[in-house]
């Protein structure tokens, strides 16, 4: 009896002691599982920090090469601006946002998404404080609802624009943590380092309010917010457990993740009793200990390869990180490649324009210049990037022009106000890849020393046919004419009839004048040759205005003599260029018949000898003046048109230049300009 006794006390002691074991066994595993399971979910809310960190610093990196490539290449167009902003978010998940492309005003040129709701910070705000990232950094702000990233467009250092970029936080959450199911009640939450939640799966009511700022609404679900401010201020660990108002314990795990220069706190919590149900069951089901143990190491497992799953995801997000990483620097080498190459190019561009002898600009479409080479600045006198073509070309003329193809070439004068210069002005479209026009490029190249020439071959021509014409007028006509004259004059001796004689008078009269042009062609067919010797300028001009201080057409004519003291003497032929004075003081003083004032001066300029003679008379009409030095062209009504082209004609056989300046009813000016070392 005795030894059954022993027997059933040893069984009960080791019933007792296997009870006893068993429920120290149970207590340890329970809080070796629930230390286990705790750690489990601090991989869990690392992670998704880790990701959520991730998806900020990669748009972060993303909106830093897209904002370089602003800043080296204009945007102009909504299709440029939505493929950019496409590539900032290839890859990511849907989380709504709202992408601005802003001047440096702060002013949006371009917008694209749905987040509507406005945030605590502004644009000008933004941008103001994004200025000191200039140049390739970004500026990340976050409020209560969303975060905010610019990229600043610097230019040179200095801000010219950015790419602004709102993410809404809820969906940022939603996108990471929504997934996450600790257990079968367990979640993740979020907030950030000032106590603002900013996401709660269970409690969306609550999301933006401040533990430090509590109310009687806060406590529905929180006995006290101790633990949650220990891990905002850093005085806990990575997980712990708490008392829920319910009386239900729970673990939790959390981790930050930084943005900018705030920090987002993600836990992950589950209650205490859900990890520890099965042990509870097991002490009041001993016999189904073995069962539970397999039960729990089959739950384990399913753990396992859930977490497995998870590792393996988390491996494959790292190696597309990694992959993308390798993109965006291949991306940056072959960006900062070919912005190295664009430069180059434009250097050489600028020495190839700057060395062009003509000028060169670029209009936009509303006739706008942008850009122009140095040339067309001096051509100008001043700058003249940002200026309307109009302005340079107020009181221009239009002597000719032709079209080949798109091309538009015309020629000017009066341009930038210079009135004794002619300009080529081509222009040509700027057009894009669906051929619309862009703008236009304008060269303009100073043709006056090539109108000069064709004007004086054409002129020199007209005098070559007429000096041929005139030798066969002169001898064709003057034999008869004598003839003709000697008998008028005899039968007017002998004539007593006094209207006959009268009308012989005016026959001879009408001869003589024939005569006289004769001579006049007879002259200019067979021009004298040039005798050079020394002459002083000043005396020459003094004799020429001696021959004519009698003319009674003159005597009311203030004559202004303006001769500089120190002329030098010429080399030329004095007799010629006396009639070419002559000759134009006598026109001058009939363009004024109520009298006026003529001003002659003489000057030395650069290294030729310059005379100029300006009177107030009538003046020349505009359409008269390219016509003056034509044989035969005449407005007055006795003149032979003759007595202007056969000064032209000596002042180039002297080697120089006979020009004139008119406007009707303000006077004219002609000048003369020969070569200080005389004609040769």
């Amino acid at each position: 009896m005795r030894g059954y006794i022993v027997i059933i006390g040893i069984l009960a002691i080791i019933i007792s002691s296997l009870i006893t074991l068993n429920i120290s066994f149970q207590q340890t595993l329970q809080m070796e599982m629930a230390e286990q399971f705790n750690k489990q979910q601090l991989l869990l809310a690392s992670a998704e920090a880790s990701n959520i960190q991730t998806y900020i610093n990669n748009t972060r990196d993303r909106m830093v090469h897209v904002a370089q490539v602003v800043s080296a290449i204009q945007i102009r167009s909504r299709k440029d601006f939505e493929w950019l902003t496409s590539w900032i978010f290839k890859g990511i998940g849907d989380v709504r946002r709202v992408v601005f492309f802003l001047d440096g005003n702060g002013k949006a040129l371009f917008t694209e998404g749905g987040l509507t709701s406005e945030g605590s910070y502004s644009k000008d705000d933004l941008i103001r404080m994004a200025k000191r990232y200039c140049p390739s950094d970004v500026l990340i702000k976050q409020d209560k609802k969303r975060v905010n990233l610019v990229a600043p467009v610097c230019r040179s250092g200095q801000l010219v624009g950015a790419v602004l970029v709102n993410l809404s936080i809820r969906d940022i959450a939603k996108e990471f943590l929504e997934p996450i199911k600790s257990g079968s009640r367990g979640y993740a939450w979020m907030m950030d380092d000032k106590g603002d939640l900013l996401y709660h799966p269970t409690q969306p009511g609550m999301v933006g309010k401040n533990l430090y700022k509590t109310d009687a609404s806060c406590f529905k679900c929180h006995k006290g917010f101790d633990v949650e401010k220990k891990i905002i201020e850093g005085g806990g660990d990575y997980y712990g457990k708490y008392v829920a108002p319910s009386g239900q314990d729970k673990i939790l795990a959390f981790s930050p993740a930084s943005v900018g220069d705030s920090k987002w706190i993600v836990v992950v919590s589950a209650p205490y009793s859900e990890v520890t149900v099965s042990i509870q069951r097991s002490m009041k089901f001993y016999s189904w200990l073995i069962i539970l143990i397999f039960v729990t190491m089959s739950l384990a497992s399913v753990m396992m390869v859930f977490f497995y799953r998870k590792r393996v995801k988390t491996e494959e997000i790292e190696r597309r990180q990694k992959e993308l990483e390798s993109y965006a620097g291949d991306l940056e080498r072959k960006v900062n490649k070919r912005t190295a190459e664009l430069s180059a190019e434009k250097e050489k561009l600028n020495t190839v324009v700057s060395a062009i002898g003509s000028g060169l600009v670029l209009l936009d479409t509303q006739g706008k210049i942008q850009w122009s080479n140095r040339t067309m600045n001096e051509m100008a006198g001043r700058d003249v990037t940002g200026i309307y073509c109009e302005e340079l070309c107020r009181d221009c003329t239009v002597i000719g022009s032709y079209a080949v193809d798109d091309m538009q070439t015309e020629i000017v004068s009066n341009l930038f106000g210079k009135r004794d210069r002619y300009y080529q002005v081509t222009t040509a479209p700027v057009k894009g890849t669906e051929r619309d026009v862009h703008g236009y490029i304008r060269l303009i190249q100073d043709v006056t020393e090539m109108k000069t020439m064709e004007e004086q071959m054409m002129h020199s021509e007209k005098l070559a046919s007429l000096g041929r014409l005139t030798a066969g007028i002169a001898h064709e006509i003057g034999n008869p004419l004598t003839s003709v004259f000697s008998f008028v004059q005899i039968l007017r001796e002998m004539e007593q009839d006094e209207f006959k004689k009268e009308s012989l008078g005016t026959i001879y009269f009408h001869i003589n004048r024939i005569a006289d042009i004769l001579k006049h062609l007879s002259g200019f067919s067979k021009a004298p040759q040039v005798e050079l010797k020394p002459w002083k300028v000043n005396s020459l001009i003094e004799s020429s205005l001696s021959l004519i201080q009698y003319d009674k057409r003159a005597k009311d004519i203030a004559i202004v003599r303006d001769l500089w003291p120190d002329m030098p003497e010429i080399t030329t032929d004095g007799n010629q260029l006396s009639q070419v004075i002559v000759n134009i003081v006598l026109n001058a003083v009939d363009a004024m018949p109520g009298g006026g004032t003529l001003t002659i001066r003489s000057r030395v300029r650069h290294g030729n000898i310059v005379i100029e003679f300006e009177d107030t008379g009538v003046g020349i009409p505009k359409e008269n003046l390219g016509r003056i030095f034509d044989p035969f062209f005449t407005t007055k009504e006795k003149g032979t048109g003759l007595g202007l082209a056969v000064s032209y004609s000596i002042i180039k056989k002297l080697n120089g230049s006979l020009t004139v300046e008119s406007e009707q009813n303000r006077g004219s000016k002609f000048v003369i300009t020969l070569p200080a070392d005389g004609a040769k």
